[in-house]
């Protein structure tokens, strides 16, 4: 007799359940944020910030309606999967490449924006550049075909994974563990003070560099083993990723504007300031560069 714990982890093994996941973690995170979004983002001016803000929260969007159109898609074909794939895992690398970006940002204002952290991080992140888009690139060709399905009266559509662009999932995930462990070190290393300083700046920056880092770094390492594994779990700690690349960074975007009034264009301010409880239209002048290169 079949239980209900075995009727659950069949569900869990589809890769319709994942997205189902990710894609309601993604809209109840964009729910709980969106007031200081509109207060903290909107209303704000354009700066580089803001533009890796904006392409996280809403592109991230539009990749879990790629992938709902994927999986449940009423009228789906084989090149329309295809089109619809690629597009989506050719966006999913920049989501996470900006995701990395912000990270890093918040990993040298840790650091005091040193000379020689920002060339560490220069460096790893323009290497997981390189590997990301090659990586990527290799997925994309190796996804050779797709197969309508029926799963649950969901029509959708399924890849056909070649042993290419397993192969490739492998060693991208493997890199971006790799890139996530040094940051997580180097944010460990750094941030350890500023935990007994719960009202600084600073703490607002390690507390959040550290959750992202340690969520990021253990989803990285799940999928590197899950697909070295070739685990039909596979997909759910993928798409988890996914929603996180997105949630983290911006979370970190937002906590950091709403503590402080004086941030550069890349909001790498580290001076204590007073806390913003509703911006007015001059402490919003101030959030986006009233100093240009703040210490």
């Amino acid at each position: 007799m079949t239980t209900i714990l075995q009727i659950l982890a069949q569900f869990l093994l589809a890769e319709d359940y994942g997205i189902c996941v990710a894609g309601t973690l993604t809209a109840y995170d964009y729910i709980l944020t969106f007031k200081q979004e509109r207060n903290l983002i909107w209303k704000a001016k354009w700066t580089p910030v803001k533009a890796l803000f904006l392409f996280m929260r809403y592109s991230v969007i539009l990749d879990m309606i790629g992938f709902f159109y994927i999986d449940f898609g009423q009228q789906v074909t084989d090149r329309s999967c295809t089109v619809v794939m690629n597009i989506v895992l050719a966006n999913m690398c920049m989501v996470y490449l900006c995701a990395a970006l912000v990270i890093a940002l918040r990993t040298w204002a840790i650091w005091e924006r040193g000379r020689i952290c920002g060339v560490i991080v220069g460096v790893a992140w323009s290497a997981i550049v390189v590997l990301a888009v090659y990586f990527t690139v290799y997925i994309i060709q190796g996804v050779s075909a797709f197969v309508i399905s029926d799963l649950a009266g969901f029509v959708g559509c399924e890849a056909t994974n070649t042993p290419e662009s397993l192969s490739a999932v492998l060693e991208l995930y493997v890199a971006l563990a790799t890139y996530e462990g040094l940051i997580f070190l180097m944010t460990v290393i750094r941030g350890i003070r500023y935990l007994y300083r719960p009202s600084s700046l600073m703490f607002v920056l390690y507390r959040d560099a550290f959750l992202a880092s340690t969520s990021l770094l253990t989803l990285t390492i799940v999928v590197a083993v899950l697909s070295a594994m070739n685990s039909d779990f596979f997909h759910i700690p993928f798409l988890l990723s996914l929603a996180l690349c997105s949630i983290a960074p911006c979370r970190i975007i937002l906590n950091l504007r709403d503590s402080t009034s004086s941030l550069d264009r890349w909001d790498l301010s580290t001076t204590n300031q007073t806390h913003l409880n509703v911006p007015s239209e001059v402490a919003l002048r101030q959030l986006d560069g009233a100093v240009e290169y703040a210490a």
